[in-house]
C-alpha cells in the first residue's frame, strides 16, 4: 500500500507555517536565552506547542496505532533524526565556525550558530516549490547563510561559493555524535536495518554518517530531497519510510529528536518515539520519550 499526502494537508500547513512564523519571531523577540541548548529548547517548545494548538486534524485520516500494539521483534526497520537524536549539533558547529571563521570572538561564534539554526528551524513544517529547488535543505543553508555573513559583515571576506562558504556548508555534515551513539545503533544493526529520516539533503546526511565506525550500517536514507521537498512534519517526509516497508506500520519505528517530530510521525499514523522526556504528554503519545539515548537499546529488548 503506497501513501500520497493530499494536497489539501499541503494548504494547511502552509496556511499554519505562516502563523508560526509570526508566534515565534514575537516570542523570540521578547524572551531572549542565554545559552544555544536553553534557546533552542524553548524555541522548539513554542514551535511544537503552538503547532499542537494548529493542528488537531489528521490531514490523511491515518488510524494511529496504540503504542501498547507494538511488538518490537515485528519492527524491520529503525530510522533517527540526525541532527536531534544521534548528534551534538550545537556544539559541533560552533566548534567548526569557529575554525573556519577565526576573526569572530566566541560569543559571536555562538550567535553565529544560534542565528544559522534558528534560520532551518523556522522552515519545518514547509512545503517547497520544485521550481525554488529540489534540495530544500541546501537551499535554505545557504539562503540563511548568506544573509548571516551580511549580518557580521563578512560577505566581503566570506563570498558566496568561496572556500571557505563552501567549508561552512559543509559543518551540517561533520558532527559529532552523541555520546554512546555509536555503540547503541552497533547493537541495533543486529536486529534491525536502520535509517536516518531526516530534513538534511542526501548528500549531507551521507557525510555525517562517515563519523561513525564499520560495525555501524545505517543503510536508508530518507532525505528531504526531490520529489519530496518538504520538511517535517510533511507528511510526505514520514510517507517515504512507510512505503518502504510496504506499508506495513507494524515494521517501522521512528526514533525522534524532539516532541515536535515525533508527535509528527505518530500523527502520520507510525510507531515512534522521542529522545526528549519534554515528549511524554504530547497526543498522541510517544512509544517512549527519554533524553538518553543509551537508554534504546533496552526499550528494543536488547
Amino acid at each position: 500500500m503506497i501513501f500520497n499526502p493530499e494536497s489539501n494537508c499541503v494548504s494547511a500547513l502552509s496556511m499554519m507555517n505562516r502563523d508560526l512564523d509570526h508566534e515565534i519571531n514575537t516570542r523570540t523577540h521578547i524572551c531572549p536565552l542565554f545559552s544555544y541548548e536553553k534557546k533552542m529548547l524553548k524555541f522548539l517548545t513554542i514551535f511544537f506547542g503552538f503547532l499542537l494548538i494548529k493542528s488537531d486534524v489528521n490531514c490523511l485520516n491515518i488510524d494511529v496505532p496504540s503504542c501498547s500494539s507494538l511488538n518490537v521483534s515485528s519492527i524491520e526497520v529503525v530510522t533517527f533524526d540526525l541532527f536531534g537524536a544521534l548528534m551534538l549539533t550545537p556544539p559541533s558547529m560552533e566548534h567548526n565556525i569557529a575554525t573556519l571563521l577565526p576573526q569572530l570572538s566566541s560569543t559571536n561564534v555562538t550567535k553565529f550558530t544560534d542565528l544559522w539554526l534558528t534560520a532551518y528551524v523556522s522552515y519545518f513544517g514547509k512545503s517547497f516549490d520544485p521550481s525554488l529547488t529540489h534540495s530544500p535543505f541546501q537551499w535554505v543553508i545557504n539562503s540563511s547563510l548568506v544573509d548571516i555573513l551580511d549580518k557580521f559583515q563578512l560577505s566581503g571576506v566570506v563570498p558566496q561559493n568561496s572556500t571557505t562558504f563552501k567549508a561552512l556548508l559543509g559543518v551540517w555534515g561533520n558532527l559529532q555524535p552523541k555520546s554512546g551513539a555509536a555503540e547503541v545503533l552497533a547493537k541495533l544493526n543486529t536486529k534491525y536495518q536502520l535509517g536516518l529520516l531526516s530534513n538534511g539533503d542526501e548528500g549531507t546526511l551521507r557525510a555525517a554518517l562517515r563519523v561513525f565506525p564499520p560495525s555501524v550500517n545505517v543503510s536508508l536514507i530518507f532525505s528531504s530531497d526531490y520529489p519530496v521537498n518538504c520538511f517535517k512534519t510533511c507528511s510526505s517526509m514520514y510517507a517515504q519510510a512507510l512505503n518502504f516497508v510496504g506499508g506495513d506500520v507494524s515494521k517501522l519505528i521512528h526514533v525522534a529528536g524532539s516532541g515536535y517530530d515525533a508527535h509528527g510521525a505518530r500523527q502520520f499514523g507510525i510507531f515512534a518515539g522521542a529522545l526528549d522526556s519534554s515528549a511524554e504528554h504530547t497526543d498522541p503519545p510517544p512509544c517512549f520519550a527519554f533524553d538518553d539515548i543509551n537508554r534504546l537499546p533496552a526499550f528494543f529488548h536488547l
